[in-house]
């Protein structure tokens, strides 16, 4: 059996596909099924499972050594942005069950009124590699989703044959709208009792060499604040100075978005991200925006006897550009640590 490494050319292959057929006419495909209102063709030979708001079909090879699931699951009420669908879904179907990363690689695309994301990522079963892509569809208030489970890349070509197939029905979603779903609904987001709340903060600096002399070439610092509202809203500030080399620019970044928790995971949606540079005289020499980074961390609130203080550690797989490089800490790698002590000092308010 190879092993398949999955790439952003497999995810991309899957997701072209589904945004080249997801809107085509359904005469074009045979033998469809229907769940919902996903539409489509299941792959013949495999074996179905209905269950409760699902649909499962799955495939194991003769020498059980390669085997591919797909998960059909029936639209529910979209949870106010087709981002906040994915991180979701995501989490439900993919990190819990198979502790693969919070953080996966997206392909996004929008056509007919729904937008879909897709993402993949490997985990590991039984000792051995497989891989999970998840497609998420948001439109019209209902989100529904597809999720393949594979370890052979055999199975690549059926996964590409089945979201070929994939229509969505508005007709259906006109007919049976789906209640508004609050944002805030996650008891632990909006719960007295949630440790999140306030303000975390957290700097670092550092120089980057000295010359034969001993003078220092360049240095720079980093500073940066969360602050989490219990209505489910948070916002990112942020100050950068590059250095010496660069001692007339200062990056200042401002974010706002929702967030949710869910046991340990911590997952953070964006909805806008603004750096602007200013001079020393706090001039504006230009504005960018950044990357909307979906990020899930898992999450912990440690006491650190040397500070005297608890902290909130997030643990990610990878650094994000909004967080920056990871903490040096033995105890918790691949972490931010922010503390509530710290109150950063902004040259421009």
């Amino acid at each position: 059996m190879k092993e398949l490494k999955l790439t952003g050319k497999i995810t991309s292959i899957l997701f072209a596909t589904i945004v080249f057929c997801l809107f085509m006419p359904q005469t074009a495909f045979c033998q469809t099924e229907k769940l919902d209102i996903v539409e489509y063709t299941p792959p013949k030979g495999w074996t179905k499972t209905p269950k409760e708001g699902a649909v499962t079909y799955s495939y194991v090879n003769q020498s059980r050594t390669a085997f591919c699931v797909i998960t059909v699951s029936a639209s529910t009420a979209s949870a106010g942005s087709p981002p906040k669908d994915f991180a979701r879904a995501w989490l439900e179907l993919v990190v819990k069950p198979f502790k693969a990363e919070a953080n996966p690689k997206t392909e996004i695309q929008s056509a007919d009124g729904w937008q879909a994301i897709a993402g993949g990522a490997a985990f590991e079963a039984e000792g051995a590699k497989a891989y999970a892509i998840l497609t998420v569809f948001s439109g019209f208030g209902k989100t529904a989703n597809v999720l393949g489970v594979f370890n052979d890349e055999s199975f690549v070509a059926q996964l590409e044959a089945f979201t070929q197939s994939i229509k969505l029905d508005k007709a259906a979603v006109a007919a049976n709208p789906a209640p508004r779903a609050d944002v805030n609904s996650d008891p632990q987001v909006v719960s007295t009792d949630n440790k999140l709340v306030g303000s975390w903060a957290t700097s670092n600096s550092g120089t980057r060499g000295r010359d034969q002399s001993g003078n220092v070439l360049d240095s720079g610092y980093y500073k940066r604040q969360y602050t989490f509202n219990r209505d489910g809203s948070y916002t990112f500030k942020a100050e950068r100075w590059l250095g010496y080399m660069k001692a007339n620019e200062y990056w200042m970044t401002e974010e706002q978005g929702s967030y949710t928790v869910a046991g340990d995971v911590l997952t953070v949606t964006p909805k806008r991200s603004i750096t602007t540079v200013r001079n020393r005289e706090g001039v504006v020499i230009r504005t960018q925006k950044n990357a909307l980074e979906i990020t899930g961390y898992r999450w912990t609130l440690h006491y650190f006897a040397g500070l005297q203080e608890t902290q909130l550690v997030l643990q990610t797989r990878a650094e994000t550009n909004r967080d920056g490089a990871f903490a040096s800490n033995d105890l918790f790698p691949n972490s931010y640590i922010l503390g509530q002590k710290y109150h950063p000092e902004w040259k421009f308010d």
